[in-house]
């Protein structure tokens, strides 16, 4: 699906396809790509319309799945905590928020994959 009719945002196809350009922007300009999924917001049109309205216009906000969106962001250096984090507090309590950053060396499945698995406690 290209657009979720739901919230008007790309959809999974579109981000994985945006995900792919990012990756190979990153590969050949020397840049990083960073993937946030946000899992579970109690509302998810409230959630979707702060983020798009408070991001960069250039970060790609999408549906993901029924209940998580994400956040795709091409920047020049850093691990991508700062873009984690701005996200966080715009989703405010509850939702899970996961990222990865990509120096453009994975693969979109694998970036994805990446970003769905929670970090380990020590």
């Amino acid at each position: 699906m290209l657009h979720d009719p739901l919230t008007g945002l790309p959809g999974h196809a579109l981000l994985l396809d945006r995900l792919e350009q990012s990756l190979i922007r990153a590969r050949t300009r020397g840049t990083l790509v960073t993937l946030v999924l946000i899992t579970g917001p109690d509302d998810l049109l409230r959630t979707a319309k702060a983020l798009r309205q408070n991001l960069r216009p250039d970060f790609t906000v999408a549906r993901y799945g029924d209940a998580v969106l994400a956040v795709l962001a091409e920047h020049d250096f850093g691990d991508g905590s700062p873009i984690a984090e701005l996200i966080r507090q715009l989703a405010g309590e509850g939702p899970h928020v996961h990222w990865v950053t990509s120096d453009g060396d994975a693969e979109p499945e694998q970036v994805l994959r990446t970003a769905r698995t929670p970090p380990e406690r020590h």
